[in-house]
């Protein structure tokens, strides 16, 4: 595994920070900091990491499709996190209309704002302080037009929004109960379906996956169209393909 790639340059997950102790997040009050080379024998964070699975296994399912075969082999060290659903839900509605080091820079902001400190670093806020934020010091952080996303989100997930129960339903089910939070489109849900609640064969579509869908599949229509045709034409593990396919498509390693 390539912690850098996975946990930093992949833009996947906006919250880890790298430093002389090697890279280092805050989950549950308490600090876990990563180092290259070193095992990994705590269970949880084995699954967050999604180190058990069969990755060699994975790239053979896509071997005989050239454009996938190039992206899987490009990056082996890349990981696909299984993160917590509201770690990706606030990190990918902070992501609409944002780069990377942008998304980062907020996620930090709120956790500082918001969060607790362990070990110098921060933990994501939980649903309840976030929902209690006022939105001009959301505002003030640089969130801008999302501060009433981010908290009627939170509010609705303090309020019993199945967060924690959208990985157990169907596909369908999950999108359409995401989408009904504001600030959460149809990328944005996939994103968190994908990323945070283990629904392998969701397929986020933002301009880069378009750009590859069509010029290396030729598919053609609308983004939500192009993702409901990917999840049937790669499929349960296509979310993990797009990862690679979409870090190959953003970095140059393959030409869309």
């Amino acid at each position: 595994m390539d912690l850098r790639l996975t946990l930093i340059d992949s833009a996947q997950c906006f919250r880890w920070a790298e430093g002389e102790r090697g890279f280092g997040a805050a989950f549950d009050g308490r600090a876990v900091w990563l180092k290259p080379g070193e095992p990994v024998l705590d269970p949880w964070l084995r699954n967050y990491l999604d180190l058990d699975r069969d990755y060699e296994a994975l790239f053979r399912e896509y071997e005989l499709i050239p454009a996938a075969a190039r992206a899987l082999a490009a990056f082996p060290g890349l990981r696909v996190l299984r993160q917590p659903p509201w770690e990706a839900l606030i990190s990918f509605i902070l992501s609409a209309n944002n780069n990377v080091r942008r998304i980062r820079s907020l996620v930090l902001a709120l956790s500082k704002a918001f969060g607790r400190e362990v070990d110098g670093l921060f933990s994501l806020p939980e649903p309840e302080k976030l929902a209690a934020a006022p939105e001009g010091m959301l505002r003030a952080l640089g969130v801008g037009y999302r501060a009433p996303f981010l908290i009627d989100t939170a509010r609705r997930v303090a309020d019993g929004f199945p967060l924690d129960k959208l990985r157990e339903m169907p596909y369908e089910e999950a999108h359409r109960l995401l989408t009904s939070l504001k600030g959460v489109g149809d990328k944005v849900a996939d994103c968190v379906l994908l990323f945070g609640c283990g629904h392998w064969d969701a397929f986020p579509v933002d301009v880069w996956v378009e750009r590859f869908l069509k010029s290396w599949f030729h598919e053609t229509g609308t983004r939500r169209h192009l993702a409901a045709i990917a999840r049937q034409r790669f499929g349960p593990h296509g979310g993990i393909l797009q990862q690679f396919l979409f870090h190959a498509a953003r970095v140059g390693e393959i030409a869309v």
